[in-house]
Order: C-alpha cells, then structure tokens, then sequence
C-alpha cells in the first residue's frame, strides 16, 4: 500500500510513527521523565509526610494522573523501536483501497472519515484538558500538589520548579497520547484491512443469473473462485498475526492503564463528589474537562476493541452467505478451511478482560460503586 493511500494519515502525523531517532530529542525526553519521575516522588513523599484521608481525595486525582503519565512516557521511549516494526508490518500486509470496485472504496473512506473526525474530536479534547491546567487560567492550587510542595522544600525559590512543572507538562503528555493513539493506529489499520476481505468477498460472490449452473463446468470461474479464497486466506492469516504482535505489544502497557485508569476514575468521581460544593468555577470547568477526557479515551479504546470482533465476525457470516453451490470440490474445501480459520473472532484480551463495551460498562459501574463509598464515608464522618 501506498503511504499516500493511508485514510488514517492524520492520527499518524499526529502521533509520529515515521519520526527517525534523534539523540537529542531522545535525551530530552529521557531527561523529561528523570525529572518528572523525581517531582513525583516528592510528592509522594509530602503525602506521605502528611497524610490524611482529605489530603488523598483531593490530591489522588492528579497523583495518579501524573503516575500514569509518566509510566506511559517510559513505556513510548522504550518501545519506539517495536512500535515502529510493527507500523512496517502493517504496510507490508496491507492491501490498498483500490483493491475494490469503486464504490465499495467510497463506502471505506466515508466510514475512516467518520472515524477520523471521532478521533479528531477527542485528540482536541486531550490538548484541552492539557492547556486548561495551565495557571494562567487560574489558581491550581486546589487540585495541583506541587504548589503546596514546592513552597514547603523550595521557599522563595519555589516559582523555579513550579513554573518548570507546567512549562515542560505538554511534551511528557504528548507520549500519553501517543501510546494511546498509536494502539488505536494499529487496530484501526486491522479492521480497514478485515472489511477489505469481506467487500472483496462480496465482490467474488457476484454472478450472473443467466449462466446458472453452468458456473460448475465453467473452469476459468472456478480457478478465478480459488485464486480469490486463497488469496483472501493468505491475507487473513497475515493480519491475525500483525494483531498477535500488536496485542504482544500492547499487553506490555495495558495493565497500568487498566489498574491506573480505574483509580483516576474512582479519585476523580469521590473528588467531585466530596468537594463539589467548595470548588471554584474553573476548578468545575477543569475537573470536567478532565473527566470528560478520560471518558473519551476510555471510550475510543473500548469501541475499537468492540470493531475488532464485530469486523472478524461479519467475515463469518459473508463466508456463510458464499454460493457455493456453484463451486466445485476444491473450493468448497476451501471455504470449509477458511470458515474454520474464522470461527473464532479476533479480540484484545487481558487476563481474561476483554477490552470492548461491556469493559466500559463495567469501569462505569466500579467507578459509580467507590464513588458510592467515599461519599458514604464522608457523610458518616470518617472523612
């Protein structure tokens, strides 16, 4: 496939899979995440310092945030390289639009126009949230730790670190989206590619009425039929392996998303539920902001899981609807063969979570559950 034929060519400049190394931004990120790693753990250390159950509700949201940042922003410096193997498998299995008859090509690129305004929207509110927490717009005191810390340690020299913090916060939270996005790159790559196999499926059933059952004794159709099941086989092989890589790849990183995510969640909500009536109304406006943020985000990776297995089953069901009954032996073996190799749908699984719209229906229900709880407890007095 042609790079100038990739539908999805916004969300890759966004996230720059095609940049090449440079040691000089490669060690400022390095030394991005150093700093970064260090402010967290005096943070942490403050906290620690001066615990209280008041003091963890306010300030868990943007600990935890700031946690997860970082440990994303480890992970898309170490894994560059992988990720960029991957991005070349991709190119390299992948079929071009113009594999199909024109109008299906209309319908695939009205669909990734679709999708690509979806993740437009959400990448905008990411740069958002981003540019919200700047001071400028307001106090950060009542949600940012690092005020109260960098008085503390820092004293009157404490407008160095502090306006360092938020200066240099948008290049460490550009790998947050970037790990984000390039997982939705990848996978939205293998569904293009599985509907490619069931337009061209579609494109192999058609046949003429007038010739009937004469297609049986018709060799040039039949080698045609197995030139394109077998060509359609190769290609679904293919591509179940480059999501077996990138799923590997993924799995590296999913676990602090899902353990870390439902624990912003679960801080965000009891935050709002235990200081909505004293916040500010540029607090209400960032903290909304901020959980709108990672609502989206956790509703732009559950979707894309949930088209994965749709896309793998909808083959299924296009094989099943195959006339072959116009076929001789060997392609039905054929179809047999592929239907087998289709029975099971492709799915992103983590130990035994499978990331689609029943995951996010179960974070919401969690999320609402421990809400629950840090309101009840500080209604009962124990906050």
């Amino acid at each position: 496939m042609e790079k100038l034929d990739d539908p999805f060519i916004t969300l890759r400049k966004m996230v720059f899979i095609e940049a090449k190394n440079c040691k000089i931004a490669r060690f400022c990120d390095v030394l991005l995440i150093v700093l970064y790693s260090l402010a967290q753990c005096l943070h942490l250390y403050y906290m620690c310092q001066n615990f209280n159950l008041n003091l963890l509700i306010r300030y868990g949201p943007i600990l935890i945030s700031c946690l997860l940042v970082i440990v994303t922003a480890v992970i898309s410096v170490g894994l560059d390289k992988e990720i960029f193997e991957v991005y070349t498998v991709c190119w390299k299995i992948s079929w071009p639009l113009n594999f199909l008859r024109k109008d299906a090509q209309t319908k695939l690129r009205r669909k990734c126009q679709i999708i690509n305004r979806g993740i437009l929207c959400s990448a905008l509110l990411f740069l958002t949230t981003v540019i919200s927490t700047f001071p400028c717009f307001g106090s950060v005191r009542d949600f940012f730790i690092c005020v109260e810390v960098y008085e503390k340690y820092f004293g009157e020299w404490s407008f160095i670190p502090y306006y360092f913090y938020f200066a240099a916060a948008p290049f460490l939270y550009y790998h947050f989206f970037r790990v984000c996005y390039v997982f939705a790159y990848a996978f939205l790559h293998a569904q293009l590619q599985y509907f490619l196999i069931e337009e061209y499926l579609l494109e192999t059933y058609q046949t003429n009425d007038l010739k009937g059952w004469k297609y049986l004794q018709d060799t040039r159709y039949q080698q045609e039929i197995g030139k394109s099941l077998l060509l359609c086989i190769t290609h679904h092989i293919a591509l179940k392996k480059y999501v077996k890589i990138s799923q590997n790849l993924v799995l590296i990183g999913m676990p602090f998303f899902l353990v870390l995510g439902v624990l912003l969640l679960i801080n965000s909500f009891g935050f709002i539920t235990n200081f909505g009536d004293t916040m500010s109304n540029i607090l209400k406006i960032r903290i909304l902001i901020f959980v709108a943020c990672g609502v989206s985000i956790t509703i732009v990776m559950c979707w894309i899981g949930q088209q994965l297995i749709d896309v793998t089953s909808e083959i299924f069901v296009t094989l099943g609807g195959a006339p072959w009954y116009f076929w001789n032996r060997d392609n039905n073996n054929i179809l047999l063969m592929f239907l087998t190799n289709c029975t099971k749908n492709e799915s992103f699984i983590l130990a035994g979570i499978c990331v689609n719209y029943q995951l996010f229906f179960s974070i919401v229900r969690l999320t609402v559950s421990y809400t629950l709880v840090l309101y009840n407890l500080r209604e009962s007095g124990f906050i």
